[in-house]
């Protein structure tokens, strides 16, 4: 996971920026939970809920590289409430029943996954903490943060630094939701909305991605920190380079196992086109999507998370985290 004597009139508009923001996702998330039971509710309800998730990650990437202070610390603390908001969805999941009986399981390896929700719910607590802490203390912060749109040859401008965590915060967010999303019984009915959200945030992930490997022929990227040993670099490196490959792997095989399973595609309330027929193969690529990359996630994204941190607090390195966030 940046005022003058101009700031103090300014901060009555962040506040209600931000209340604005939680009325309208709240209102959004709860009509659509509680709107016609029956299975009926438009898709479009699903879709606003999607469009809500990916406003609050552009709000809080843009936020967290702002030039005041007082607004970067604004944003830490919305990603503070992300966290959070992440508890609040879990609560509404055990609240259906799904996580304490699930479908039954397609393989051994289902019977982790109400353990591994718990356990995530633990990390966002943990980490909506402490994101909390950190912007209480960056709200005594008064340092202006100026950063051009392309890369510099120690940090990143403003632009990788926007799909940096735009796409960072839609993809972690995919990972609880497609855990508790292989749980739900086909016959519930909220099955095909909550679908829309996970598949339209996927489908946006994938676009990110490939806009952000074209912003890096535009701008090259920041080399790495030189105090770092031979051994990290070439650690760094290869976290990166499977970061991408995971990012690319996830939404396509999603995307695949969907499409060769009868499933659409969606982009909010729009279904995109299948271009592959029907097939029993969609078990091959599930393997994949369901059991496979989901463990690998964990693995790759606690290495880079774990390796920034350690560089930051173990190494004293001052500018690691400062070369993604202000």
């Amino acid at each position: 996971m940046s005022l003058h004597a101009n700031d103090r009139p300014s901060r009555p508009s962040h506040k209600l920026l931000f209340a604005g923001l939680m009325s309208a996702t709240i209102g959004s998330a709860s009509a659509a939970m509680a709107a016609d039971t029956s299975g009926r509710m438009p898709l479009a309800g699903a879709g606003w809920i999607a469009l809500a998730i990916i406003a609050a990650a552009v709000l809080i990437a843009w936020a967290m590289n702002a030039r005041a202070a007082k607004i970067r610390a604004l944003g830490t603390a919305l990603a503070a409430l992300a966290c959070f908001a992440v508890i609040l969805w879990f609560a509404l999941a055990l609240g259906t029943g799904i996580v304490e009986h699930p479908k039954p399981n397609q393989t051994p390896m289902d019977s982790a996954k109400p353990a591994i929700l718990w356990m995530q719910a633990g990390v966002a607590l943990t980490a909506g903490v402490i994101l909390l802490l950190v912007a209480l203390r960056q709200f005594r912060n008064t340092a202006t943060l100026t950063l051009g749109l392309k890369n510099e040859p120690e940090r990143y401008g403003r632009v990788s630094r926007a799909l940096h965590w735009i796409t960072a915060i839609l993809f972690i967010a995919l990972i609880p939701m497609g855990i508790f999303g292989s749980m739900i019984p086909p016959s519930a009915w909220f099955i095909s909305h909550y679908f829309v959200v996970h598949k339209t945030i996927g489908t946006l992930v994938l676009v990110l991605l490939a806009a952000r490997l074209l912003w890096n022929l535009q701008s090259k990227r920041p080399e790495l920190d030189p105090t770092l040993k031979p051994v990290e670099r070439r650690w760094a490196h290869r976290v990166h380079a499977a970061l991408y490959l995971l990012m690319l792997a996830v939404p396509v095989t999603g995307y695949v196992m969907t499409s060769l399973h009868g499933y659409g595609t969606y982009l909010f309330a729009w279904e995109l086109p299948s271009f592959l027929p029907k097939s029993q193969s969609y078990v091959f690529w599930g393997l994949f999507h369901k059991y496979l990359l989901p463990y690998l996630i964990y693995i790759v994204l606690g290495a880079h998370v774990l390796g920034a941190l350690k560089h930051q607090l173990i190494d004293k390195h001052d500018s690691a985290l400062k070369r993604m966030v202000g």
